[in-house]
């Protein structure tokens, strides 16, 4: 088995059995939205093949992991995770009040379940599942996505037994002797849609291949600011470019009026009309989206990030705001911008005007698109679900790689 950088060689481990196989098992953890689950999701998926790991995946009773783990073939407990939040509201106050219910639940969760390990990858359920591991004597990896740790890592990090890094910024937030830089875990689709041309990518989508396709997304819960000054830009917008705006799920509708009644006043024909599509969410078609972009308008999530770094795709990047103090996204956004992988627009900056003016900037200038390409190989690690995968195995007694080797089952 390769170790991961920075560790001693691969071990494996096991605590149940199959067919007299020893079998380890592994307590996956992370939820509220995609920008968590899918990472969460790629490392699951790595272990259960490579390693042929028994998968428990622990998430939040109201979360998009409800919906996305049981579709990705996993099994799944839920908690009541309260959301932890910077500012005081009702929301605020109803989530700390479910935070000693979902603790107990995940001490008992993983106590029944007995993992080898537990791996997190944030968000507010990670918060009992690291301390259900720490109660429970449970070696705990929590990935860092974002640059800076949001308060749920930083409320597990003193228990965690290893802290894997989605980008080298993040050092400084952690102690150095159990931080390894790994990058971000990236779904296997995403790898894959390499593959494919980008005209091709855009022709699978309905779109046509010699027209340049401006991405907007975002996330997975929308953005409605964001919507509403896309929707506003779409008379102009359509006639430098094709259009794919992402609006959320429960935005969909409201978009979905506001830009029918802005191209009507607007009377833009039927031919650029054809150039735009709206969709509430895309999850399968995801990967083929941004392959066969020229240009992505985003939040600046890291999992989105890292994504876009792989893809070697040029965004414009519009964070979300701080609700008190600083953003992470607005410091993932100055990292990359620092490099020159990426431009940047406060949201409350953002109006149509200006997001006609920077868009047309850059799909007007493919040496600066080109050098953003060449930027973002800074941040790229496409290796990086495999290498978490190898950093959970590799927190494990040595004896149990020798039985598993004994028993064929090695990467």
């Amino acid at each position: 088995m390769r170790a991961a950088p920075g560790s001693q060689r691969a071990c494996s481990g096991c605590s149940a059995t199959r067919d007299g196989m020893y079998i380890m098992r592994v307590l996956i953890s992370g939820g509220g939205t995609g920008g968590h689950i899918y990472p969460a999701l790629a490392v699951a998926t790595q272990l259960r093949k490579l390693y042929q790991a028994d998968i428990l995946y622990l998430g939040s009773d109201d979360g998009l992991e409800t919906q996305l783990v049981p579709a990705a073939g996993f099994r799944m407990k839920t908690v009541k995770a309260g959301k932890l939040q910077r500012y005081i509201s009702v929301n605020t106050l109803k989530g700390i009040a479910r935070v000693p219910l979902g603790l107990a639940q995940a001490v008992g969760i993983v106590r029944d379940f007995q993992p080898d390990v537990v791996f997190t990858s944030g968000g507010y359920v990670s918060v009992p599942a690291g301390l259900g591991a720490k109660l429970n004597n449970v070696p705990l990896l929590l990935h860092q996505q974002d640059v800076p740790p949001n308060l749920s890592n930083k409320l597990i990090a003193p228990s965690a037994t290893r802290i894997s890094i989605a980008f080298a910024a993040s050092k400084r937030y952690f102690p150095e002797h159990k931080t390894l830089w790994l990058g971000n875990p990236i779904r296997e689709e995403i790898l894959a849609v390499r593959q494919i041309e980008v005209g091709a990518a855009k022709q699978a989508l309905g779109f046509s291949a010699d027209l340049p396709l401006l991405l907007i997304t975002g996330g997975s819960q929308g953005a409605r600011h964001l919507n509403q000054i896309v929707a506003g830009s779409l008379p102009e917008l359509l006639k430098s470019c094709q259009v794919l705006q992402i609006s959320g799920q429960k935005l969909y509708n409201e978009t979905r009026s506001l830009a029918d009644r802005i191209l009507t006043d607007a009377s833009v024909g039927e031919d650029l009309r054809q150039r735009y599509r709206l969709e509430p969410y895309m999850s399968d078609e995801m990967p083929l989206a941004l392959q066969g972009s020229d240009l992505v308008i985003c939040r600046s999530g890291a999992s989105t990030l890292s994504e876009l770094a792989v893809l070697e795709k040029p965004s414009l990047l519009v964070p979300l705001p701080p609700a008190i103090g600083s953003s992470p996204q607005e410091i993932n956004a100055e990292t990359f911008v620092r490099e020159g992988a990426a431009d940047v627009v406060r949201n409350d900056d953002l109006e149509p005007a200006l997001l006609l003016t920077r868009v047309q900037q850059l799909i007007g200038a493919p040496e600066r698109l080109q050098a953003m390409r060449t930027a973002l190989k800074v941040f790229a690690k496409p290796d990086g679900t495999q290498e978490i995968a190898e950093a959970v195995v590799n927190m494990l007694p040595r004896w149990k790689v020798d039985r598993l080797e004994q028993e064929g089952i090695n990467a």
